[in-house]
């Protein structure tokens, strides 16, 4: 992504030159010739460098490093002087300049400088977003209002120092790889390598060989010895996606696997032994594809120790802001937004919407938001969710009954769900906490 450059200077042909320079450069210029119309460009664009003349008409570069500093602090400053103004320039950096140039500019001088604050910016930025992924992902993890999911989250935690295969089951984009990694990133093995597989996206006459290795001349291809998943995840874990997708042939070999972890690569008549743990994930309903033949009713049972069933996210409607506010944090730094947040309406978009995709359509619609906002709250517009066409309220069960039953079966439902918290129900419910007590007083009272 190219990167954008403020520059700040009273002469307007000093601004044109510069202008050119970092044009060449693959920079995107843009330019004021006064502090005041600096301050106002800072408002409205995100900038990745700022480079200013020391001194102006009016307000200084001076004043102007202050209120970037104090303002964008991660944005670099490159102070412009003159001869004799060393000395003010060198005060500029102890206040936070990045880097100065002395006038005139030379052209390499200022590339170099600039591409230093730029990698400077770039590298500060993604330490930062590194740092909030590893404080952030227990909480986005754990952070669950359900309490289905928190009696799951319960079961992760009891299965991951343990040997036994756990089946991960339930719909794409309910989040199973991330399960996963937190279970073999938590557990004695982390040391290990993850190394995930999808049996569905690789052709059938390729399985068993990009599962167990082969050696040089085992077929017409193999030009040298090459090890299988489960041989480079010795010692991890080997994490089997879309395992009903799995040939039947390689579901013999998986079987004998799980019993005898032992492989014999193909072309190769040694055996090796391995310590590998087998994590399994799945989209469909194993028991009916045994029941239809398509999947060993043998290999079901010895992957099905320990099964996981992640709930798709309409389930979870009590998580969806706030998975949605981990999302937007995320990406309005990976993307330098000066994103606000969602407003309400925009909260009740995301509430009304099916997510079919579960958290992955969910976590593109918010990346797809920040990418098109560049500050302020996000509306219900930026999020692009059809909610006429897909509702996910479905009424054949509580049939046809008066509005006002219909709406306190529905908040008592949301207050259950939230553990009592009226605070939290009534910001779901996008009504005031009073307007809370004042309906359930009234049900109270009409009973």
């Amino acid at each position: 992504m190219k990167a954008r450059i403020l520059l700040v200077d009273d002469d307007i042909t000093a601004l044109e030159l510069m202008c050119d320079i970092l044009s060449e450069k693959n920079y995107l210029p843009d330019t004021s010739s006064s502090v005041d119309e600096a301050v106002e460009k800072l408002k409205t664009q995100h900038y990745h460098a700022v480079i200013t003349d020391l001194k102006m008409p009016g307000k200084s570069g001076i004043e102007l490093l202050d209120h970037v500093v104090g303002t964008y602090p991660d944005i670099p400053v490159i102070m412009l002087t003159a001869y004799g103004t060393i000395q003010t320039a060198v005060e500029a950096l102890k206040k936070g300049a990045f880097d100065y140039i002395a006038k005139p500019v030379q052209l390499e001088e200022l590339a170099l400088a600039l591409d230093k604050a730029i990698n400077h910016f770039r590298l500060q930025a993604q330490n930062i977003f590194l740092r909030g992924e590893l404080q952030k992902r227990d909480e986005f993890l754990y952070g669950t209002n359900n309490a289905g999911m928190a009696g799951i989250f319960e079961t992760i935690e009891s299965v991951k120092n343990v040997q036994s295969t756990v089946l991960l089951q339930g719909e794409s984009g309910t989040g199973k790889e991330v399960i996963a990694r937190y279970i073999h990133d938590n557990s004695p093995r982390s040391g290990g390598s993850f190394v995930p597989i999808n049996c569905g996206a690789i052709p059938e006459n390729l399985i068993e060989s990009e599962l167990f290795g082969y050696e040089k001349g085992a077929f017409t291809d193999a030009k040298v010895r090459t090890k299988g998943k489960l041989e480079i995840a010795d010692g991890g874990t080997l994490f089997m996606d879309e395992i009903n997708e799995l040939p039947a042939k390689a579901q013999v070999a998986m079987l004998r696997f799980l019993q005898d972890p032992e492989i014999t690569p193909l072309g190769s008549t040694r055996r090796i032994a391995l310590n590998v743990r087998v994590l399994v994930a799945t989209n469909k309903d194993l028991r009916q594809l045994v029941k239809e033949g398509r999947f060993r009713e043998d290999l079901y049972y010895r992957i099905n120790v320990l099964p996981i069933t992640l709930p798709p996210l309409k389930e979870r409607r009590e998580d969806i802001i706030d998975m949605a506010v981990w999302f937007l944090q995320r990406f309005r730094q990976e993307y330098n937004r000066r994103i606000s947040g969602f407003s309400k309406q925009a909260e009740n978009r995301l509430l009304s919407y099916s997510w079919p995709g579960n958290i992955r359509e969910l976590r593109n619609c918010i990346e797809r938001a920040v990418i098109t906002c560049q500050e302020g709250e996000i509306g219900p517009e930026a999020l692009h969710l059809d909610t006429e066409v897909r509702t996910s309220c479905d009424f054949s069960d509580i049939g046809i009954v008066a509005l006002k039953a219909l709406q306190k079966q529905y908040i008592h439902w949301v207050l259950d769900r939230l553990g009592g918290n009226k605070t939290a129900t009534a910001s779901r419910l996008g009504i005031s906490v009073r307007g809370l007590r004042y309906k359930l007083n009234r049900e109270e009272h009409s009973d």
